[in-house]
């Protein structure tokens, strides 16, 4: 009887010593799979007329502007009297903002508009391009600001999430 317990201690070690190892290992490549992983930049889904795609930053930079990474511009047809809808990730959602529209008139005339969100202020918006008159939405873009400032007081734009529509 007293072989068979000493036995089963053995036993219940051994795979206690193994369960620990297999844990350790576990958390050591979780670990360097995070410290290895690239920082994912923030992403705008944009939707119109059935078709959705995902916008990655035209441009991405720090603060200061020191560090920038360039991306490309997306492109999504919106046809002329339909809604562009973007959906914002927190991150852009819960800083100020501001959505820069660039429309056409019919006899070509640019017409740019611009409106600026608070922080926490919307994680969506819809962009209307009327009917009549056939304005065509041309393009969009989503700006956080910088820390950087030009000779008016302006902040430069330190991210840029651009959709050309037309």
């Amino acid at each position: 009887m007293r072989l068979a317990r000493t036995r089963t201690a053995r036993i219940v070690v051994g795979v206690a010593f193994i369960a620990l190892v297999v844990v350790i290992a576990a958390a050591a490549i979780v670990v360097i799979a995070i410290a290895d992983s690239d920082e994912r930049l923030p992403q705008i889904t944009a939707y119109a007329y059935g078709e959705t795609i995902t916008v990655e930053p035209a441009e991405y930079c720090s603060l200061d502007l020191q560090e920038c990474t360039h991306g490309e511009l997306a492109n999504l047809n919106v046809p002329v009297g339909q809604p562009l809808q973007l959906s914002l990730p927190k991150e852009i959602a819960d800083a100020p903002w501001r959505l820069v529209m660039v429309y056409q008139s019919p006899d070509g005339d640019l017409a740019p508009q611009e409106r600026y969100f608070t922080s926490g202020e919307a994680d969506a918006v819809t962009v209307i391009s009327d009917k009549s008159p056939a304005w065509q939405l041309n393009g969009v873009e989503i700006q956080l600001p910088s820390a950087v400032v030009d000779e008016n007081g302006l902040p430069h734009a330190r991210a840029v999430w651009a959709i050309k529509t037309a």
